[in-house]
């Protein structure tokens, strides 16, 4: 890919995955070839890149949009999560090495240290967006395998900021969160393949918006 192509793709994904631009918002080619420094050819090429991704989404006559998801679509993705990185998560428990634990430790730290922070939402936000997108990019390397990471790559780094429409604000309990990296730590220095895809299963799906949860759990008569 030539590099102007290459930057304009970087940056304006980098954009979308910060929460720059909001869902639904329309991108305009000039603008974001003069916010870069581009041509609107090397914008145009990234702008087909990211809706193959399923970040955008181009529409006749009408132009491209950041990409807007239902809670249907949100709920399938993190089931497909829970699938690929709970299998991922059990073969990195087999083949990963002790400095792939440490850097998931180092991770686990940053969260922590940003909640004993004062920090505004936004910039917590985004501090923990960073380590946490880092922290199961991490668990997929430490699998081994290179298919499972170019599976699940787009569904692990689909901008948090994207899904937040959706009954996000203040669901995403992030203590309780870095707590299950911990326990999926734990299992992983253990060498544990069942554990460490239970806990890393449970961590994913149970960090769905609230809504999705109720409404999961709705058809179950408690006692």
């Amino acid at each position: 890919m030539p590099r102007a192509s290459s930057l304009a793709y970087d940056t304006v994904r980098q954009f979308i995955l910060g929460g720059s631009f909001l869902p639904g918002e329309r991108l305009v080619e000039e603008d974001l070839a003069h916010r870069v420094g581009v041509s609107r050819t090397s914008i145009r090429d990234s702008l087909r890149r990211l809706a193959g991704e399923g970040l955008v989404r181009t529409e006749a006559n009408r132009g491209t949009f950041v990409a807007e998801m239902s809670s249907e679509e949100i709920d399938e993705i993190f089931q497909l999560r829970a699938v690929l990185e709970g299998h991922a998560t059990a073969l990195a428990a087999v083949n990963g090495k002790p400095e792939h634990w440490d850097q998931l430790s180092q991770k686990a730290d940053e969260i922590d240290a940003l909640l004993s922070q004062d920090l505004d939402p936004q910039a917590f936000f985004l501090g923990f967006q960073d380590s946490n997108t880092a922290f199961h990019a991490i668990l997929l390397q430490a699998s081994g395998s290179k298919r499972l990471q170019a599976l699940s790559k787009s569904l692990i780094e689909l901008p948090l900021v994207t899904m937040k429409q959706h009954n996000w604000p203040g669901e995403v309990k992030v203590r309780r969160s870095n707590e299950q990296h911990r326990e999926i730590i734990s299992a992983l220095r253990a060498r544990d393949p069942l554990l460490a895809r239970l806990h890393v299963q449970a961590h994913i799906i149970h960090a769905r918006p609230r809504a999705m949860i109720e409404r999961a759990l709705a058809p179950v008569a408690l006692l």
